[in-house]
Protein backbone atom coordinates (compact mmCIF):
# COMPACT_ATOMS: atom_id res chain seq x y z
CA UNK A 1 0.00 0.00 0.00
CA UNK A 2 1.51 3.27 -1.12
CA UNK A 3 -0.30 6.41 0.05
CA UNK A 4 1.89 8.66 -2.12
CA UNK A 5 -0.33 7.88 -5.12
CA UNK A 6 -3.01 10.00 -3.44
CA UNK A 7 -0.63 12.84 -2.51
CA UNK A 8 1.26 13.63 -5.72
CA UNK A 9 0.05 15.49 -8.78
CA UNK A 10 -3.44 16.50 -7.77
CA UNK A 11 -3.52 15.58 -4.09
CA UNK A 12 -6.69 14.05 -2.69
CA UNK A 13 -8.66 17.02 -1.38
CA UNK A 14 -10.61 14.77 0.99
CA UNK A 15 -7.52 13.61 2.90
CA UNK A 16 -7.02 14.26 6.58
CA UNK A 17 -5.16 17.47 7.37
CA UNK A 18 -3.75 16.09 10.66
CA UNK A 19 -1.25 13.22 10.79
CA UNK A 20 0.39 11.29 13.64
CA UNK A 21 3.18 9.15 12.17
CA UNK A 22 5.25 6.81 14.32
CA UNK A 23 7.81 4.20 13.32
CA UNK A 24 10.34 2.11 15.21
CA UNK A 25 13.96 2.32 14.11
CA UNK A 26 14.11 -1.50 14.12
CA UNK A 27 10.93 -1.85 12.04
CA UNK A 28 11.53 -4.55 9.44
CA UNK A 29 8.12 -4.15 7.75
CA UNK A 30 8.19 -0.47 6.79
CA UNK A 31 11.15 1.45 5.41
CA UNK A 32 12.17 4.59 7.28
CA UNK A 33 12.12 6.44 3.99
CA UNK A 34 8.42 5.65 3.54
CA UNK A 35 7.53 7.50 6.76
CA UNK A 36 10.02 10.27 5.98
CA UNK A 37 8.72 10.81 2.45
CA UNK A 38 5.11 10.71 3.64
CA UNK A 39 5.82 13.24 6.36
CA UNK A 40 7.72 15.53 3.98
CA UNK A 41 5.00 15.43 1.33
CA UNK A 42 2.19 16.08 3.81
CA UNK A 43 4.12 18.95 5.39
CA UNK A 44 4.70 20.34 1.89
CA UNK A 45 0.95 20.24 1.29
CA UNK A 46 0.45 22.33 4.44
CA UNK A 47 -0.95 19.55 6.60
CA UNK A 48 -0.35 19.30 10.36
CA UNK A 49 2.16 16.45 10.70
CA UNK A 50 3.62 15.02 13.92
CA UNK A 51 6.31 12.45 13.08
CA UNK A 52 8.66 10.59 15.40
CA UNK A 53 10.80 7.48 15.30
CA UNK A 54 11.03 5.22 18.36
CA UNK A 55 14.65 4.30 19.03
CA UNK A 56 15.24 0.52 19.01
CA UNK A 57 11.53 -0.24 18.58
CA UNK A 58 10.03 -2.60 16.06
CA UNK A 59 6.93 -2.63 13.91
CA UNK A 60 3.76 -1.50 15.67
CA UNK A 61 5.58 0.21 18.53
CA UNK A 62 3.41 2.49 20.62
CA UNK A 63 5.53 4.25 23.21
CA UNK A 64 3.57 7.47 23.74
CA UNK A 65 -0.16 6.63 23.84
CA UNK A 66 -0.91 9.44 26.31
CA UNK A 67 0.68 11.96 23.92
CA UNK A 68 -1.44 10.53 21.11
CA UNK A 69 -4.63 11.04 23.13
CA UNK A 70 -3.60 14.63 23.93
CA UNK A 71 -2.84 15.22 20.25
CA UNK A 72 -6.29 13.91 19.26
CA UNK A 73 -7.92 16.20 21.82
CA UNK A 74 -5.96 19.21 20.54
CA UNK A 75 -6.70 18.46 16.89
CA UNK A 76 -10.38 17.84 17.52
CA UNK A 77 -10.82 20.72 19.97
CA UNK A 78 -12.07 18.30 22.63
CA UNK A 79 -12.05 19.69 26.14
CA UNK A 80 -11.70 17.59 29.24
CA UNK A 81 -14.29 17.76 32.02
CA UNK A 82 -12.41 20.78 33.49
CA UNK A 83 -12.80 22.72 30.25
CA UNK A 84 -9.15 22.44 29.21
CA UNK A 85 -8.03 21.58 25.69
CA UNK A 86 -5.87 18.54 25.15
CA UNK A 87 -2.67 20.56 24.68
Amino acid sequence: MNPMHHLVGKANGSRSRHWWIRLGTKDTDTSHTVAGNLSARLTGLGDDVDTSYYWDAGHGADQDPADFIRWIAAVSGHQDHRGRLGR
